[in-house]
């Protein structure tokens, strides 16, 4: 007797099924990917548009006020920078996930971001000028990977001997 049934097993129907599935659960991850990668450069974004308040901010007291000095202080879990103006200070605090100036805290939204805690200085002589730049690198997965992301602070002004810097 020939049986040549057209018709579809239980077990083709599993093995159907399970691939189905199976690309599924691959276009499900993919999804996922993408949408972490798009909400890290969403932060990232966050994370630059605070940095360039936060220099904002700085700068713009560098010049309404007469800058007279600058302390750098490194302690365990974070930095002080003091910037002493005729009448004020103005403090900068500086965490691994997060700066603190002016009672305002601008905190590090991308998870693979953290600030470098070894802030670069430097105090060039342009007689009768001084240029100082305060570079607070901001580390992607623990390094340096472009100076675009870091904090860089310059102030220009005529040298007074009663500056210390």
């Amino acid at each position: 007797m020939n049986m040549n049934k057209k018709g579809v097993t239980i077990l083709e129907l599993l093995i159907s099924i399970s691939l189905i599935g199976v690309v599924i659960l691959m276009l499900l991850k993919v999804m996922f990917s993408l949408d972490s990668i798009n909400n890290d450069q969403s932060y990232a974004s966050n994370d630059e548009i605070d940095r360039t308040s936060i220099i904002k901010e700085i700068e713009q007291d560098f010049l309404e006020n007469k800058l007279r000095g600058i302390d750098i202080k490194k302690e365990k879990d974070n930095t002080l920078i003091t910037f002493k103006y005729d009448n004020k200070e103005e403090i900068l605090s500086i965490y691994i996930d997060r700066l603190e100036y002016k009672s305002v805290s601008y905190k590090l939204e991308s998870s693979n971001a953290t600030y470098d805690l070894d802030i670069n200085y430097t105090y060039d002589d342009l007689n009768p000028y001084y240029l100082i730049t305060l570079n607070i690198p901001v580390l992607i997965k623990g390094e340096n990977t472009t100076l675009n992301d870091d904090i860089t602070l310059t102030y220009l002004n005529l040298k007074n001997a009663q500056d210390s810097y």
